[in-house]
C-alpha cells in the first residue's frame, strides 16, 4: 500500500484527535480523548498553563480544567505513572505498567541507600504517617537538611522517600493541588474494578506497539520507543525486538505495511484503519481546517525525526536554552494549520493583569498566510484567551504585522 506524504499527514492529524468542530467538552469527551492518545505528559512549566491542560485544549477547545482534574479524583478514571515521561494514563491500561512498578519495587532498597543514605528509615516513617493521616504531600513533611543545594533535583529526604514509594507502587497520586502531588496508599487509590492481571512480556510489547500505532496513526519500527519510552515502561522496545513483533502482528492481520512517498523505511497502521486511510486519500477537503497551538510536550511531536521527515518541521523547546541563544522564545507553541506546521507562537500569561502577551510569532519561511488562515488564527488565539480566562491580548517583540492587528 502506497500513500503520499500529504495523505499521511492528514491521517496522522485526524488520528491525533484534531477536528475542526470538536464536541462540547464534557468529562466523557475529555476521557475519550485521553483514551485515544493513551497518555498525556505532565510538566512543571506554567508560563501560560500546564502542558497536559494545553494538550487537551488543542483538541477540544476551551473546557473547564476541573473536568480533567476530576478524572483523578473523585472519578478515579486515570492515574499517574511513567509512560512517555511522567504521564496521565487511563486506568484500563494499568495492568500493562505492573511490570514496571515491580521492577522499581525491587530496586527501592538500593535506590534508598543511594539517595537517602542513613535516612533510609524515612520509607517506613512516610508510609506510617500516610496510613495514619490519609493523603499527604511533600510539604507536610519536615525538611531535615542543614544545607540546601540548587536545582530542581535538590529534593528534601522526605520527598525522595515519597517518590521512591510512588515508583515502587506502595503509594499512588491521590490528587494534585496547585500541581502539588498528594500521595496515598495504593490500596486507597486503585479502584477495585481495575484489572490487575499481569500480562506476559509479549502481551505488554504488543500492547505498547498497537497503542502507539493507534495514537499516531502511522509509525516505523524505530519510532515505537518514542511514544511509550522503554526506560519508563521497562520494556525491551529495541528496534530489532519491535521488528519481530511487528512481523507477527502483520501476519495476524493486526497491522498493515504502508509505503509513504520519499520516506525512509516502512510505516505501519492498524488494519482497522485501512478504510479510513483510503477515504482520506480520496478526499479533496481536510478534516482539520483550523489552526491549533500545540504544547512543546504534545504527543504529536514526541518523535522529532518523524515530524521533520513527514511534516518538514523541526519542533524546538528553548526553555532550557540561554536567553541570548533563543530564536523562538522560552515556551513557544507549534502552530498546526490543516496538515502542516506553519510557525511558532510564544505566549505568556500575566495572571494578575489578566493579560495574554504574545512575545513573538514566527511563521515558516515558505508559508504565506491567506485570509482563511488569518481568520482561523484569530479564532485559535481567542480560544486560548478564553481558556486562560484572559481579558486582553497584547503583541510584543517579533510578530508579523499582518497578524498583530487582527484582534
Amino acid at each position: 500500500m502506497e500513500i503520499s506524504k500529504e495523505t499521511a499527514r492528514r491521517f496522522i492529524v485526524e488520528k491525533q484527535g484534531f477536528v475542526s468542530e470538536p464536541s462540547e467538552p464534557s468529562s466523557e469527551t475529555i476521557l475519550e480523548t485521553l483514551r485515544k492518545l493513551g497518555c498525556i505528559q505532565l510538566d512543571t512549566i506554567n508560563v501560560i498553563e500546564r502542558s497536559h491542560y494545553l494538550v487537551m485544549w488543542s483538541r477540544t477547545g476551551p473546557y473547564r480544567r476541573e473536568l480533567l482534574d476530576k478524572l483523578f479524583f473523585p472519578d478515579r478514571k486515570v492515574f499517574e505513572y511513567w509512560a512517555h515521561a511522567a504521564c496521565i494514563i487511563p486506568f484500563e491500561h494499568y495492568r500493562y505498567f505492573i511490570h514496571s512498578i515491580k521492577e522499581h519495587q525491587e530496586s527501592t532498597k538500593d535506590q534508598a541507600e543511594k539517595w537517602l543514605g542513613n535516612r533510609e528509615y524515612l520509607l517506613d516513617e512516610v508510609l506510617k504517617k500516610i496510613r495514619k493521616n490519609g493523603p499527604m504531600s511533600s510539604k507536610d513533611f519536615a525538611d531535615e537538611r542543614k544545607e540546601r543545594g540548587r536545582g530542581w533535583w535538590d529534593w528534601k529526604p522526605a520527598k525522595i522517600a515519597l517518590e521512591l514509594l510512588f515508583w515502587g507502587g506502595h503509594l499512588m497520586v491521590d490528587h494534585r493541588e496547585k500541581f502539588q502531588r498528594y500521595y496515598d496508599l495504593t490500596e486507597n487509590v486503585l479502584p477495585s474494578n481495575v484489572d490487575v492481571t499481569e500480562p506476559t512480556e509479549e502481551e505488554r510489547k504488543r500492547f505498547f506497539i498497537l497503542k502507539t500505532v493507534d495514537a499516531w496513526g502511522l509509525a516505523r519500527a524505530r519510532e515505537f520507543s518514542d511514544y511509550y519510552v522503554r526506560g519508563s515502561t521497562k520494556t525491551d522496545m529495541k528496534t530489532k525486538t519491535v521488528e519481530n513483533i511487528i512481523q507477527q502482528l502483520v501476519e495476524e492481520e493486526f497491522l498493515t505495511e504502508v509505503k509513504v512517498d520519499e520516506a525512509k523505511n516502512q510505516h505501519y497502521l492498524l488494519n482497522e484503519d485501512v478504510d479510513m486511510l483510503h477515504a482520506i486519500s480520496k478526499r479533496d477537503s481536510e478534516v482539520f481546517e483550523e489552526v491549533a497551538f500545540l504544547s512543546p510536550f504534545d504527543n504529536m511531536t514526541w518523535c522529532k525525526p518523524r515530524i521533520r521527515e513527514l511534516f518538514g518541521f523541526s519542533p524546538k523547546l528553548e526553555a532550557y536554552v540561554p536567553r541570548q541563544k533563543r530564536k523562538y522564545g522560552y515556551y513557544s507553541l507549534n502552530i498546526l494549520h490543516k496538515d502542516k506546521f506553519v510557525g511558532r507562537i510564544d505566549p505568556k500569561l500575566h495572571r494578575k493583569e489578566n493579560l495574554l502577551e504574545i512575545k513573538s510569532l514566527h511563521l515558516e519561511r515558505e508559508f504565506t498566510p491567506d485570509d482563511a488562515f488569518k481568520e482561523k488564527f484569530v479564532r485559535a488565539l481567542l480560544s486560548l484567551k478564553t481558556f486562560l480566562n484572559a481579558e486582553e491580548i497584547e503583541f510584543s517583540g517579533q510578530c508579523p504585522k499582518a497578524l498583530t492587528n487582527l484582534t
